[in-house]
């Protein structure tokens, strides 16, 4: 168990990956340059690469591979946690969509692979198969991370409240939501659904989320990373293109919000 913080310090950041891996990689690292201290840094879904079908299932690799390493690399160099949204995990005969955690040391701390699929026809004519992409995961995964329970979670996981609410029963007051979330579902759903998992569950939500648009498939998405608060606020934006934006998350306003209503301990389901 780690040492109990009260105070949590989050680096969102936003990127919008192509296909090029190592020119992806070398821009999050001109992007971390400068965000000064922090305990977690929060990267999207997918954000070391987007392309197609292939272009994924080439990329693949274990999570004792080379970008597990790179991601080690920054987890020394800041001296924070580092969520990398999501990795193609490589778990021979199947490839998962897979959030990983890695402690300050650069170490493992948890992984978890994508539940919930996005297969849908947009009402733009885009089509989305992830379950041609991916095998789906079939268990949710909590972590410590200095005394704040954390529920895992990625982007489509974000309609289905019943997998929030599995995590809020176990204590979690902290949500991770890694996204690369289209623009045309965002622009109407992503932040009342973000507001709503944090208002239902009064949990700090962190949302990172890609931008601009896959140079495959041609599909924007929205951007807008957030962080929510336990009320439903929202902490911290950043609305368009590449960017970081750092806040300091407070237990003592957790507590609050669960003292002021506490719906948590009225829960008869």
């Amino acid at each position: 168990m780690s040492p109990v913080s009260n105070h949590l310090r989050v680096t969102l950041v936003q990127v919008n990956a192509g296909r090029e891996i190592q020119a992806n990689l070398g821009r999050l690292k001109q992007l971390l340059a400068g965000i000064g201290t922090t305990d977690v840094i929060a990267l999207p879904e997918v954000f070391a690469m987007r392309g197609s079908t292939r272009d994924y299932h080439d990329s693949a690799e274990p999570l004792n591979g080379t970008l597990i390493s790179f991601l080690a690399s920054i987890a020394h160099r800041h001296n924070a946690w580092v969520l990398a949204g999501s990795i193609v995990e490589d778990d021979k005969p199947s490839v998962y969509n897979t959030s990983v955690l890695l402690n300050r040391r650069g170490e493992v701390a948890a992984s978890y692979r994508k539940i919930h699929l996005f297969d849908s026809a947009l009402d733009s004519g885009e089509v989305v198969r992830e379950s041609d992409i991916w095998s789906a995961g079939s268990t949710p995964v909590s972590a410590d991370l200095e005394g704040w329970h954390c529920g895992m979670a990625i982007c489509y996981d974000l309609r289905f409240p019943e997998l929030f609410r599995h995590y809020s029963a176990a204590g979690a007051n902290l949500l991770f939501l890694p996204s690369n979330f289209t623009r045309r579902t965002g622009q109407d759903h992503w932040e009342i659904l973000l507001r709503a998992r944090a208002i239902e569950n009064q949990c700090y939500v962190i949302a990172p989320d890609q931008c601009g648009t896959n140079p495959h498939t041609g599909i924007a998405s929205h951007g807008h990373s957030m962080i929510v608060g336990p009320w439903g606020e929202v902490l911290a934006e950043i609305e368009e293109g590449e960017g970081t934006t750092t806040i300091t998350l407070d237990r003592h306003h957790l507590e609050t919000v669960r003292n002021r209503i506490p719906a948590l301990t009225h829960r008869k389901l």
